[in-house]
């Protein structure tokens, strides 16, 4: 009997984390959910099946020694925080140590950890959640946007390392999702009042049909945004 495809989530405890397992587990697959809220984890196992591990993906050796002997089949990245509602030149060093070591750091300590087994056996997928805000100014936090811009050249450059192997790379990018996120920046009314935006299962049905597609279909790019939101053109100030 062939088992399940291992899945690991990370950021799993809320948005579309936790979306993204509810619906991986429905559809069959053995999902190992992460984040550091271990309580939120403990009550979303319990609702689908999940397996659960609290961990913060900012420790390399914490992550390394939880998913170097997890052997999982497909990663979907999913942890990420915006930081401070502030310009760059604002931001508190530690506003700025935070938001790079958990959207950039994290992210390699996730790679590094989970694709030796996806080499070893010449096949997996991964999935990273980038922005439209990357390349488009003004729809981010300066920082953040540049973190998702990394995202981006990660999730290319890596897709161009995997090319001699049966390894997928998707980034979706992302434009406004309904997930409580901007409660960050204490925008939250402003962000979402008024506007239908997209919310955490459409990100989650998505990126079940990305890992559903045939094993020589990728989808290295995935643009997703509500209907309504465009990339709009310049801003011109008068003075």
């Amino acid at each position: 009997m062939t088992r399940p495809l291992r899945v690991v989530v990370s950021g799993a405890s809320a948005g579309i984390g936790r979306a993204s397992v509810s619906c991986l587990a429905r559809a069959g697959f053995d999902v190992l959910a992460c984040a550091r809220d271990e309580a939120a984890l403990a009550t979303l196992a319990s609702e689908t099946g999940s397996r659960y591990a609290k961990l913060d993906i900012r420790d390399a050796a914490a992550t390394d020694t939880l998913l170097c002997t997890e052997h999982a089949d497909i990663l979907v990245h999913a942890a990420g925080i915006l930081g401070e509602a502030a310009a760059l030149y604002d931001l508190s060093p530690q506003a700025v140590s935070d938001v790079i070591e958990t959207n950039m750091t994290g992210t390699i300590n996730l790679l590094r950890a989970c694709l030796p087994s996806m080499l070893a056996r010449q096949c997996g997928t991964i999935v990273l959640l980038g922005s439209i805000c990357a390349d488009t100014p003004g729809t981010g936090p300066t920082l953040y946007a540049a973190t998702k811009a990394a995202t981006q050249a990660i999730a290319a450059n890596l897709r161009y390392d995997l090319r001699d192997r049966d390894i997928r790379v998707s980034e979706i990018r992302l434009g406004r999702v309904q997930t409580g996120i901007h409660a960050q920046l204490g925008t939250h009314s402003n962000f979402y009042d008024g506007f239908r935006c997209l919310n955490a299962d459409d990100i989650a049905d998505t990126i079940l049909h990305i890992i559903r597609a045939p094993a020589h279909v990728d989808f290295p790019i995935v643009e997703i945004m509500p209907t309504r939101q465009v990339r709009g053109g310049a801003y011109f100030a008068k003075g």
